[in-house]
């Protein structure tokens, strides 16, 4: 069953959800947009699970019981320090997992954080430099509707080709941002995309 857990995180209390059993070979962190929290993820961490991924669905500041206040800097800390909880609570590889903010917050956290993966859904919605780019550490796979609503394709695809080796484009047809992209035709797609990608060579690790 999902149960709840607190991380500090520089002077703030993050509420989070761990769906899955730690230790675990790998985990999944997954990291919402601005405009809503941890659930709504809905059933997408049962599918990480499902795959032999746990995964934490984290609040950042400001949403759903968390404290403090959300801004563009604060993200990425909050990402460290619950990638930080769940490498002190046994798991081995780090995934990140991040939809439009918190897609950001995981592109930028990344070279802190030394992920196995990271996986950029509708994100970055606005550019990101090369240099920040190019230090995001691990496998990434960049996700994106080619007509994205709030216009982050060019910005997304800019990120891909600045980023490193090894890395993955997906652009689907449609107009969807965010978690909006798993209600699309496409969204089955999309989800198998993105937790296979997690789970890639999971049981070889194991």
């Amino acid at each position: 069953m999902p149960r709840e857990v607190q991380i500090e995180s520089e002077g703030a209390v993050l509420v989070a959800v761990l769906h899955g059993e730690l230790p675990a070979t790998r985990a999944a962190l997954l990291c919402h947009g601005a405009n809503w929290d941890a659930s709504g993820w809905g059933d997408v961490p049962a599918q990480f699970v499902s795959r032999g991924v746990a995964t934490l669905a984290l609040n950042f500041r400001g949403y759903d019981g968390s404290t403090g206040r959300t801004n563009r800097n604060s993200a990425p800390i909050d990402v460290r320090n619950a990638a930080a909880w769940l490498r002190s609570n046994g798991v081995r590889d780090v995934a990140l997992v991040g939809a439009s903010m918190g897609g950001h917050a995981v592109l930028i956290a990344a070279a802190a954080v030394a992920p196995e993966s990271v996986v950029a859904i509708s994100a970055p919605v606005r550019a990101i430099s090369e240099g920040d780019a190019k230090r995001i550490l691990g496998r990434k796979l960049f996700v994106c509707a080619e007509r994205d609503s709030l216009g982050a394709a060019t910005a997304v695809t800019q990120a891909f080709t600045d980023a490193l080796e090894p890395k993955t484009l997906r652009l689907f047809p449609g107009r969807e941002h965010s978690k909006a992209m798993f209600k699309a035709k496409y969204g089955e797609e999309a989800l198998e995309l993105i937790v296979g990608f997690v789970a890639q060579g999971i049981a070889a690790r194991q």
